[in-house]
């Protein structure tokens, strides 16, 4: 039977299935070193360092940028033109590196990351910065996604778990700094340079060269010329452009919606059913291309035959609601409800930013131990997930900081610090290696989704009780300054209209929680399903291993 025919033929689930996890393939890369798998990591933290600093530390300057470029109207595209091509390229990136290779791939992505930070720097004009924001976008996208394909590529299981938690520190360490140096550099210079920042966090030695030169010296070469025209040849180039409509039509609704135009608006509308019109078009491509071509699809579509990688996917687009909300929303509740500084802010989720790493640290030492501590760690986040959501949901909506909520914000920070590595951990385990880019790929796309989808709820709560209840007590006037910036109520609001604007903001953020508790318990009632069905997945493996071992025990004996 050729090739063609095998692909098109009915395909049914294996017994032995697993086993391919661990097996060696041609295009596997070779066992770092000690020494080298350091470095690389060290390489591979830098990287996504500094693509996961752009996605904060612009927040806190977008008032400065626009009075300095004269074009307040569109500020928000700064924030959005980035958000949009990170998003939509994260899946296009994961498979690019089936083609040719992790390491040249993500060295390019450093380059366009670091040439359009430079172009951001120097615009003189918005529509040139938001432009040039697209573009580094695009090269975060690359450095944000082949981080983690890398990783799983090169990391033996049994040090997988602590890379991964090593790994995870960036993105507390990221919303813990980003918000404030935006906030120090705009206030205190120029904001040219938190462009410039990033290309220089040590002294005199650039950010992206030393990434650049860490990972370009000390991992495996990639892919052979002639495996690369092999693999160009059933590249799903339509795959690729479907996947880039649907996602940023989608995710630009869901950024916008609400904000610069209401829900119900033909904007936010036409974009939406547009999406969601092209993600049916592109699931019944990738589902053709698999089934009738030799096409290599851009979705691995033959993992969703198994029920384990199907449940891996949705806990991490259900992760990815409680994992954006808490790191954003807090220190908006900081400002808005108890009047904090951006800076203050910060420093007060200290308690979420430094437990969550350090959780996600112990929790990847202990994964590799136990063949079940990942999916029974998985499964204690979504609880203690479930707790700290919901208990951030009951907070008074007076001035004072409650004591109470630096202890909620532990119980988040250690959810989220045992369900990150213990998920990918489990992806490595059931995913085989051929497969893993694709898988990677839209895991990461599925916890970013899921993060825009978790915000733009959170902001519609927030935005209709502030419409319901503000309109009440101020004037328009008043509504849209402090609107802009939390700084501004001050100026404009007398003390008793302060505290009664603090109180509304105040409900407005419980509400908000109140609806993620709905997807937490999901989050939860998925961990226990993967909990069983990984379970199944590893008696068949083991199964399968003794009846191999036996089979080749007979054979000797034969022989």
């Amino acid at each position: 039977m050729s090739e063609s025919e095998t692909k098109m033929a009915p395909q049914e689930p294996q017994a032995n299935e697993t086993t391919i996890v661990t097996n060696y393939t041609p295009d596997s890369p070779e066992v770092l070193h000690n020494s080298q798998l350091i470095l690389v990591i060290l390489g591979l933290w830098l990287s996504l360092f500094l693509c996961s600093l752009e996605t904060t530390i612009v927040s806190t300057s977008l008032i400065h940028i626009a009075n300095d470029l004269q074009d307040l109207s569109n500020a928000g595209w700064i924030v959005v033109a980035y958000l949009l091509t990170f998003n939509a390229f994260i899946l296009i990136w994961s498979k690019l590196s089936d083609t040719f290779g992790t390491k040249w791939l993500l060295l390019s992505a450093n380059i366009v990351f670091c040439i359009f930070s430079i172009a951001c720097a120097v615009s003189k004009t918005m529509v040139q910065l938001i432009i040039f924001r697209a573009f580094q976008g695009i090269g975060g996208s690359g450095m944000y996604s082949l981080t983690f394909v890398i990783l799983a590529q090169v990391v033996p299981m049994d040090k997988l778990g602590i890379c991964t938690g090593i790994l995870s520190s960036v993105f507390a360490l990221a919303s813990l700094l980003g918000p404030i140096l935006g906030g120090v550099i705009s206030d205190r210079s120029t904001w040219r340079w938190i462009f410039w920042l990033k290309q220089v966090p040590l002294p005199d030695v650039p950010g992206v060269a030393v990434a650049f030169v860490i990972l370009g010296k000390f991992m495996n070469s990639g892919k052979s010329s002639q495996q690369v025209r092999k693999s160009m040849k059933t590249m799903d180039v339509i795959g690729a452009f479907l996947s880039l409509a649907w996602a940023i039509l989608l995710i630009f609704a869901l950024q916008e919606g609400g904000k610069a135009y209401d829900w119900n608006s033909g904007v936010i509308i036409g974009t939406l059913v547009s999406g969601i019109a092209m993600l049916l078009v592109f699931a019944m491509w990738e589902w053709w291309t698999y089934r009738y071509t030799n096409t290599d699809s851009l979705f691995p579509v033959g993992l969703l035959k198994r029920s384990v990688v199907v449940l891996l996917f949705l806990n991490l687009l259900l992760l990815g609601f409680t994992f954006y909300v808490p790191v954003i929303q807090i220190p908006q509740r900081f400002q808005y409800v108890n009047g904090e500084t951006a800076t203050r802010a910060g420093i007060l989720l200290l308690p979420l930013t430094l437990v969550s790493p350090t959780t996600a640290l112990v929790a990847g030492s202990l994964v590799g131990r136990h063949r079940l501590w990942a999916p029974g760690l998985t499964i204690l986040g979504g609880c203690l997930n479930l707790i700290g959501i919901t208990l951030m949901s009951t907070l008074p909506v007076d001035s004072a900081v409650p004591g109470a909520q630096f202890g909620y914000q532990v119980i988040i920070g250690m959810s989220l610090g045992l369900m990150t590595p213990t998920l990918l951990y489990i992806l490595k385990v059931e995913v085989p290696e051929k497969e893993m880019a694709g898988a990677m790929g839209v895991g990461n796309m599925g916890r970013t989704l899921g993060g825009c989808i978790g915000l733009a709820i959170c902001g519609s709560v927030l935005q209709s009780e502030l419409n319901k209840e503000l309109p009440k007590f101020l004037t328009p006037q008043q509504i849209q300054a402090i609107s802009a910036s939390s700084g501004s109520a001050a100026q404009v609001l007398t003390p008793d209209q302060l505290i009664r604007v603090g109180r509304v903001y105040g409900d407005g953020f419980d509400l908000e929680f109140k609806a993620l508790i709905a997807f937490a318990g999901l989050s939860v009632i998925t961990a226990v399903l993967l909990w069983f069905s990984h379970t199944r997945s590893l008696k068949n493996k083991i199964q399968s291993e003794d009846r191999g071992s036996g089979e080749a025990f007979t054979e000797m004996a034969e022989a």
